[in-house]
């Protein structure tokens, strides 16, 4: 098998797998033949007149790039362009308005990513059941992938705190048969901190914990959480927990934030992020959901496809989406 050899940094040809060539062609013919419904794909649903502080009114949906196997893990890189995984294609690509390149291949079936300030991509692996970092350099190194000598069960979701304490979560999507694989070496879907080296528990207690983020201030942890549906017929419980933590950002309590309007409605708990404000924009059902720093729900923006995962552009101005084989761009206030 071929496989890609990618240096991003040093300014040397990217080569593509044959079979890209088809896919990278569609994408072209589509991104230069948009009709309108191309252009706008999604609806604003707002519960408030305080959603349309946040996303303007005449706010669009812009599909950017189709055809992918299943997206995940968006992050802005400093110097201007767009990281996100394609988990089952084993790639990370990077995004420059319409234009995608390989960024990294094999990506150990990378999920959630954040860059650090010196350009290091810090990514939760499947395939390695690890916590990652590739350097501009292109040098790889293993930050963690054990909890009291356990393999973890495969990193889903991460953030890093301006200190360098990184939180991440680890369910067993990655797990070939989930929490039933045998491979599996911990015996609970936990939620994690590494600070100084060390791998730290914050909670055992979740059933399937998924995305992760801090609030601005740093003070809050959010997680997002699935239960699955009760007896009975009974609707599945989807919740997001905010955790306090104290000045060496350390969780000291916890408390369910926020729970899902409207369960039935396509699409699950995922990732999220925090704007400068503090309002949470979170994966759940029925697209993006938007929820000011007390609680309340803002509105939501519905998607052609569940979304999977959130990142905010410079300054905040544009919120881009993962939903599954597609990368979705709106423009916020």
């Amino acid at each position: 098998m071929n496989r890609i050899y990618v240096e991003v940094f040093k300014n040397k040809t990217i080569k593509m797998k044959n079979h890209l060539i088809f896919p990278f062609l569609l994408f072209i013919f589509l991104a230069c033949n948009r009709n309108q419904t191309d252009l706008n794909v999604g609806t604003l649903h707002a519960e408030s007149d305080a959603f349309y502080e946040v996303v303007p009114k005449d706010a669009i949906v812009e599909r950017m790039g189709v055809n992918f196997q299943f997206t995940e893990g968006p992050a802005w890189y400093g110097d201007g362009f767009l990281l996100f995984s394609d988990i089952p294609a084993n790639r990370i690509y990077m995004m420059k308005g319409r234009n995608f390149e390989v960024f990294r291949e094999p990506s150990g079936n990378s999920n959630g990513l954040i860059v650090t300030r010196d350009g290091t991509v810090i990514a939760c692996e499947h395939g390695s059941r690890s916590i990652t970092g590739f350097s501009r350099e292109g040098a790889l190194q293993t930050i963690a992938d054990r909890f009291k000598g356990a393999r973890f069960n495969s990193p889903n979701d991460l953030c890093i705190s301006s200190s360098g304490v990184i939180y991440f979560t680890d369910p067993p999507y990655g797990l070939p048969q989930g929490n039933d694989d045998p491979s599996r070496e911990i015996d609970f879907n936990g939620v994690f901190m590494i600070k100084d080296g060390e791998v730290m528990l914050i909670d055992s207690t979740l059933s399937w914990p998924n995305g992760i983020a801090l609030s601005s201030e740093e003070d809050y942890l959010y997680v997002a959480n699935f239960e699955p549906a009760g007896p009975n017929g009974a609707s599945r419980d989807v919740f997001w927990l905010r955790y306090m933590l104290d000045e060496k950002g350390e969780a000291t309590g916890k408390s369910r934030f926020f729970t899902a309007p409207d369960p039935s409605l396509k699409g699950g708990p995922d990732g999220m992020r925090v704007d400068r404000n503090g309002n949470l924009f979170v994966t759940g059902p029925g697209g993006v959901l938007i929820i000011d720093p007390d609680g309340k729900y803002l509105g939501r923006i519905e998607l052609p496809e569940s979304p999977t995962n959130l990142a905010f552009g410079p300054r905040e101005k544009e919120l881009y989406i993962t939903a599954r084989s597609t990368v979705l761009k709106v423009n916020l206030k």
